[in-house]
């Protein structure tokens, strides 16, 4: 089969003005803070601690006992709450400009092992995996982290017999580097990728000299020094437990936490769902890639993913964001099948768009029939008259093309722009939902319990006292959102000073009779109470 008879007409101009409106889009998303309220694991989680960093002033070792993480895991959101303030926005910026930095990475890592085109394809298909959405929206440090081991790999793609010593030198030196600072970030996490990425390393590395790939050596310990600072300083302060306690998180994970192979369905089941729609050109892009492309195009994009689920099957763990280094990988190799369909045009092509067509065909006739219905019958009272206009009008224009993929497969009257389209309307109806709260607002009944206008005066004039043993949930979205707060526990409740505190139900049950008398209950939410005591 003759796979370069066939050219691929790309409207590039389009397709660079699509994406710069969803960047804009993308962004002014996290600007309606009104609709946003930070999930209870794990933003609430990484919010309170920078926040506490901020709090504190110290940051290495804010904590009152040694730490399960490294402390880099805090940094970028602390430093975005010292420029910008604490709210959410700020909370989830940086998670969003690196992931915008890691699409441009991906597309230039394409670019230059393979070309534009699918270079360009892998921004929309990376951008339209909900699991990478919600992660360039969510507040954590996991999108830095992708960025840095992108960045490793762009500069180990760059290595070549034909470059300048000096120049082969420097992009080891930064491949390494790169390769190595995600420790400082996500502690021990950073060993799945580096066994994963380990084929590619031996690949590149293995036709050179040592007078060259010490230079990887080199930049992979100077990218270790952060976090040797850290564990120093930590030692310091909380002793032997600084070493421990993050070994004991790696053991909980991958051991003990649940049962041994239960992430054996878990991952590759949650990878597919959460990478739909590209996942259909998967199978097709691998035999492509296999067929026709490099040897580190195949070990980058087939074996590297596959190492790296397998990896995550063995584990006892079960959560989706662990194999978030693996979307940006799998969204390049659908990339590759989706220009192999549009350039061989066989009839597995045909078949292909076909799946595609009646996928998205299903999904944007629900967006479209929920939008006609709420236009009717007010079910969805969040979303104002313009935001279903816009959902009424995009699910429409999707219909319409995915009922030419479905019906029309003659590829004179299809192209590759209007199957990128659908990946981009797909996208920017995801941000409208996120925008107004739809999704991106797990906790807004806490957040409208806190900013009730008696209430939010009274915290913001007042240190809140958390009292006793606050569950999981509540207690980091408290330390979040409280400006003032300190843990206490009830036998350290003051007997004569006037306090304002959070109690849970079961711990105000089991208040001594004398202080019982004492408290008056403000409000109730749920299982927590704000009270005031003498």
């Amino acid at each position: 089969m003759n796979l370069k008879k066939h050219t691929i007409s790309i409207n590039y101009r389009l397709l660079i003005f699509l994406i710069a409106i969803l960047i804009l889009v993308s962004f002014s998303s996290l600007l309606f803070i009104e609709n946003h309220s930070l999930v209870a694991h794990d933003e609430s989680l990484y919010a309170s601690r920078a926040k506490l960093i901020i709090d504190t002033n110290n940051w290495f070792t804010p904590f009152g006992k040694a730490h399960h993480k490294t402390i880099g895991s805090y940094w970028i959101i602390a430093l975005s709450f010292k420029i910008f303030g604490i709210n959410e926005f700020s909370a989830r910026l940086p998670s969003y400009i690196f992931s915008i930095l890691s699409s441009f990475v991906l597309f230039k890592i394409i670019k230059n092992i393979s070309n534009f085109k699918i270079g360009l394809i892998s921004i929309f298909t990376l951008s339209s995996s909900f699991l990478w959405f919600s992660y360039s929206k969510y507040c954590s440090p996991d999108t830095l982290y992708i960025f840095f081991n992108l960045m490793g790999i762009l500069y180990l793609l760059k290595i070549n017999n034909f470059l300048k010593e000096p120049i082969k030198n420097r992009y080891f030196f930064f491949s390494g580097l790169f390769l190595s600072l995600p420790f400082f970030v996500r502690s021990y996490l950073q060993l799945l990728p580096l066994i994963s990425l380990f084929p590619l390393i031996l690949f590149k590395i293995k036709k050179l000299h040592f007078r060259n790939t010490r230079f990887f050596i080199i930049g992979f310990f100077i990218g270790l020094i952060p976090i040797m600072i850290y564990y120093y300083i930590s030692y310091q302060t909380y002793g032997i437990d600084s070493f421990i306690k993050p070994y004991m998180l790696l053991e909980q994970k991958t051991l003990t936490e649940n049962d041994i192979f239960e992430g054996f369905i878990f991952y590759p089941r949650n990878l597919i769902l959460l990478s739909t729609p590209f996942f259909i050109f998967l199978v097709n892009g691998t035999k492509y890639i296999l067929k026709n492309q490099s040897r580190e195009t195949q070990i980058l994009f087939v074996f590297t993913p596959f190492i790296n689920i397998i990896l995550l099957m063995i584990t006892a763990s079960k959560y989706s964001h662990y194999g978030l280094f693996t979307i940006p990988l799998l969204a390049s190799n659908a990339s590759f099948g989706i220009y192999e369909t549009f350039k061989n045009q066989s009839n597995e092509s045909k078949l292909l768009l076909r799946i595609f067509g009646v996928l998205m065909l299903i999904t944007s006739t629900l967006f479209f029939l929920g939008s006609i219905l709420n236009f009717h019958l007010k079910i969805l009272y969040e979303f104002s008259f313009i935001e279903m206009l816009i959902i009424f009008l995009l699910s429409s224009i999707s219909i319409y093309i995915s009922s030419n993929l479905l019906f029309k497969t003659n590829f004179k009257t299809l192209n590759l722009n209007k199957i990128l389209s659908i990946f981009f309307i797909q996208i920017l109806m995801l941000n409208i939902l996120f925008s107004n709260g739809t999704i991106g607002n797990p906790n807004n009944d806490f957040k409208d319990f806190i900013y009730q206008p008696d209430i939010n005066k009274l915290i913001k004039n007042n240190q809140i006292f958390l009292i006793g043993e606050l569950d999981n949930k509540n207690l980091p979205l408290l330390k979040f959102y409280l400006p003032k707060s300190k843990l206490i526990k009830t036998t350290e409740i003051p007997k004569n000073d006037s306090i304002y505190g959070i109690i849970s139900d079961k711990d105000i049950k089991e208040l001594d009779d004398s202080m019982r008398s004492k408290y008056i209950n403000l409000e109730e939410f749920k299982d927590i109470n704000l009270i005031k005591i003498n």
